[in-house]
């Protein structure tokens, strides 16, 4: 009899699916401002910052995570997240006109003021994973404009689309104004962009581009483009990663949402918004894995 209930026993917790076995704190369980400071001596380079366990959603810190601010690059999360539900045709090509560039987007930004875009002479023509690509991995806001265009939905639904998106996922302080990022109307929280990692890196398609510390695409033409990731810590790390997303305006300063991976293989979603230094952004979100495995089991 005893045998027969740990067969039972031992069946059911097979069957128990992995991610509800959260992580749970520790008894020496100390708040990662406080751990940080005793680490480094410094206070916390950012404004807001949340940590969420990637299987669970369950946080497992925060700091000022609902204080809103302009998303910045962050928003192509969202964008690429509604564009994958459109089961693209990623070898069809197209080109990125002046529309797609200064035509939408000089609006957000001013006269003088310069914004990533991917360069490409008007006749030349790409893959739509290749604009795929360069949205994730060099933050092209072009790019990213460009995918708000060539779905089966106008531009227009699109935005909606996201908007539903972010209903849905439950993000009540994300506003979407433009797919890009740049519009400073664009607006989220550490929590809400802590959520939009986790549901966009469980993405395959999503995670595969957004992990990547490199990625080289031929024009149609033959012109060979080579892209680096903007996390440096990903070029230098890939396995630790399992997708990343940086942002900046002049106003908020560097973000960053990354999919981490820790030392002990704990897979969590961090998002640091405002830090005055880009090596900042990244040297705290390797801080922040390896405190999640002190303090976590």
């Amino acid at each position: 009899m005893k045998n027969k209930i740990l067969i039972i026993l031992t069946l059911i917790i097979i069957a128990i699916p992995a991610n509800c076995f959260a992580l749970e704190k520790k008894d020496n369980y100390i708040d990662f401002t406080a751990w940080y400071k005793e680490k480094t001596g410094k206070d916390v380079p950012y404004a807001s910052s949340a940590i969420i366990e990637f299987d669970t959603l369950k946080p497992l810190y925060y700091h000022r995570e609902e204080l809103q601010t302009q998303s910045a690059s962050l928003m192509k999360l969202l964008t690429v997240s509604e564009f994958v539900k459109h089961y693209p045709l990623w070898n069809k090509t197209y080109n990125l006109t002046w529309q797609d560039s200064e035509g939408d987007l000089r609006g957000f930004v001013g006269p003088k003021d310069s914004f990533v875009t991917l360069k490409l002479k008007t006749t030349e023509r790409i893959k739509i994973k290749d604009i795929f690509a360069s949205t994730l991995i060099a933050s092209a806001n072009n790019c990213a404009n460009k995918l708000s265009k060539i779905t089966d939905i106008s531009k227009v639904q699109f935005l909606e689309n996201m908007r539903s998106l972010a209903s849905e996922w439950n993000l009540t302080k994300t506003v979407i104004d433009d797919p890009s990022g740049l519009s400073m109307k664009n607006l989220t929280t550490a929590h809400d962009m802590a959520i939009i990692s986790c549901h966009a890196f469980s993405n395959e398609t999503i995670s595969e581009y957004a992990k990547k510390p490199e990625y080289k695409f031929s024009t149609r033409d033959g012109r060979q483009i080579i892209l680096k990731h903007t996390v440096y810590d990903l070029r230098n790390n890939p396995s630790n990663y399992f997708g990343a997303k940086t942002g900046f305006l002049n106003e908020t300063r560097y973000h960053v949402a990354a999919g981490y991976i820790t030392p002990l293989n704990k897979k969590i979603c961090v998002t640091v918004l405002s830090v005055d230094k880009r090596n900042d952004c990244e040297d705290v979100i390797v801080k922040m894995g390896e405190w999640v495995d002190e303090m976590y089991q």
